[in-house]
């Protein structure tokens, strides 16, 4: 098994940048999920901020991302917008500005982050596009928040002290929902394409899944069975020194966001709606009986290890099928538990 595909989200929710090497850190990949759009605080929502998804808001699969060669620059285009199309945002803004800006309160997911306000001019532009307004904010604080897997761990047992194994750090998030990672597999791929009506069938379809690590897993798999990871090793191909541990934390339950038809911005013809294609049988998580499961959620280290498109993907630890039914509860580095959770469903967007 071999890393097919490596992508980035610097704008929670907005179209990724597909790279061919990515920097892993103690929240996922460097720059993933680092910027999020919000609608502006009111009074009844307490002074938090509420941040704006692709499963809600299918026009933010029209703002295109594209990284410059220095890895300085992130420029956005609104594809189907005649003027004003672009705004170039920095990839790692200056500390100095930073410092100066408003702060917020983000609630994500049922956990709290900070995010610092990239001011007026980037808000016009989104909001201008959007027709409502929101602000563009960069994660702040200590760049980290909680992972919301708190719900799902036993009490001393603190998703603050998640980690890949116990040679490698805690893991936190970003802007991301729930985990560091989003692992998909070419398998599964293949058969959310064969659902799909002929005529659909050449599409990118895993774009639509908007994983971190796409695995070519060849012959050597069944779609779906990376329902059973527990542990891989990814060993670089121009770095036989460096092994990079992931474990895999959860089966991600999908939402709405499938059915985005990321052309034209709106919702997709109902006979390529994955939503409900997979929801026919891949309802295999008993918490959430009414959705599809899609993928694996995960984290991995060391920090400063980089994934590259090519890297050989091991499994080195599964969930025995024949102990943990399909719909069995997130494993965690302690087993299995049984989530009690007021978030809801793990749903990336």
């Amino acid at each position: 098994m071999k890393i097919q595909r490596l992508f980035i989200y610097p704008v929670k929710s907005l179209r990724p940048v597909e790279v061919t090497a990515a920097e892993i850190t103690n929240e996922g990949l460097r720059f993933d999920r680092q910027y999020v759009l919000v609608k502006p605080p009111t009074g009844e929502c307490h002074g938090l901020c509420e941040h704006i998804t692709i499963k809600s808001y299918f026009e933010l699969g029209l703002f295109h991302c594209a990284v410059d060669v220095a890895w300085s620059k992130l420029t956005i285009t609104q594809i189907q917008a005649k003027e004003n199309r672009s705004i170039v945002v920095p990839l790692t803004p200056s500390p100095l500005v930073l410092m100066s800006a408003q702060t917020f309160q983000v609630s994500i997911f049922g956990t709290r982050a900070t995010g610092i306000d990239m001011g007026d001019v980037i808000s016009d532009y989104f909001s201008g596009h959007l027709k409502f307004r929101v602000r563009l904010l960069y994660i702040g604080g200590n760049g980290q928040r909680e992972i919301p897997g708190a719900a799902y761990m036993p009490k001393h047992y603190q998703a603050l002290s998640i980690s890949v194994n116990d040679k490698l750090q805690p893991q936190r998030l970003r802007f991301a929902d729930a985990a560091p990672l989003l692992i998909t597999s070419s398998a599964s791929e293949e058969d959310a394409r064969r659902r799909l009506p002929a005529v659909a069938q050449g599409e990118d379809v895993i774009i639509r899944f908007r994983p971190n690590v796409h695995v070519d897993v060849g012959e050597e798999q069944e779609p779906y069975e990376e329902d059973g990871w527990s542990m891989l090793a990814i060993r670089s191909q121009s770095d036989p020194d460096q092994e990079v541990s992931v474990r895999c934390l959860a089966r991600t339950v999908r939402c709405l966001s499938l059915n985005v038809d990321l052309a034209k911005g709106g919702m997709i013809a109902t006979n390529r709606q994955l939503y409900g294609l997979l929801a026919k049988d891949r309802r295999v998580n008993d918490k959430f009986p009414n959705k599809p499961v899609f993928g694996q959620y995960a984290c991995a280290g060391p920090s400063g290890a980089v994934l590259r498109v090519g890297d050989e993907v091991e499994i080195t630890e599964r969930i025995s099928r024949a102990n943990t039914p399909m719909s069995a509860s997130p494993i965690t580095p302690n087993g299995p538990v049984t989530p009690i959770t007021p978030y809801g469903p793990i749903t990336p967007g």
